[in-house]
């Protein structure tokens, strides 16, 4: 068997350990690269914001003597929506949504003031995402809401309440990492079944007599923290 010089067996020796702390280091920087971008943002959980406009339709009641049309009262809403979603395999997404509103009102309490307004709604909501893994990812989902919008004219408040349901769907460009901005379009048809109404000393509070539909159609922008699906997961 043939034996290996000493001038040899140090030579060799010598480079295993000039290659040794090399192979180890680049072995650790892409541990440590992958753990970092795994802990940037988890997979399981998404966070969104939306910003938009809602415009009215239809009809809050539908009274034979006086009804009172939606778009009548209103004249739109200046929307903030936030809607946290956990992830269920690549594409589906559930959770729980708020939105709060700034009111352009119509109806007038006097010659020159309009009455103010509010609406609020909240709800759960189900949307598929396509191309999770980026660039651009469309996605249309369904919400089911409560819908909680009042009024003051000058001597009472009145407020409607009911459940909604909600079609949407937009598309998300990824920016850098978990961060995506998109545009969305919505349409929601609902009905107010309660009324309270509050007169400052007196309130009370039953089923409208009139049920009729109320639409809003919105449409606004989308800020969104998600991280990417990588492509053998899609």
């Amino acid at each position: 068997m043939q034996t290996l010089s000493r001038p040899t067996l140090r030579a060799l020796a010598l480079l295993s350990l000039l290659m040794s702390p090399t192979a180890f280091a680049e072995e650790r920087d892409e541990l440590s690269q992958a753990s970092e971008n795994d802990s940037v943002f988890p997979r399981w959980i998404a966070l969104s914001v939306r910003g938009g406009y809602l415009m009215p339709g239809g009809m809050m009641e539908d009274d034979a003597v006086s009804p009172v049309y939606l778009y009548e009262v209103y004249k739109g809403l200046f929307a903030a929506i936030l809607e946290p979603t956990f992830r269920i395999g690549s594409h589906v997404e559930v959770g729980p949504w708020l939105q709060v509103s700034y009111a352009q009102m119509r109806v007038q309490c006097s010659r020159d003031e309009v009455c103010p307004g509010r609406n609020r709604r909240f709800g759960l909501q189900a949307n598929v995402h396509w191309n999770a893994q980026g660039p651009y990812s469309p996605w249309l989902g369904l919400a089911v809401g409560h819908d909680r919008s009042s009024f003051s004219l000058p001597d009472v408040e009145a407020t409607y309440s009911g459940l909604d349901f909600t079609f949407q769907a937009g598309f998300d460009k990824n920016l850098a990492g978990p961060f995506w901005a998109g545009l969305f379009i919505s349409g929601t048809g609902g009905q107010y079944d309660t009324l309270k109404v509050d007169s400052g000393t007196e309130s009370a509070q039953g089923g409208v007599r009139g049920r009729a539909i109320h639409l809003w159609i919105g449409f606004g922008f989308r800020l969104r923290l998600a991280a990417p699906i990588p492509a053998h997961q899609s």
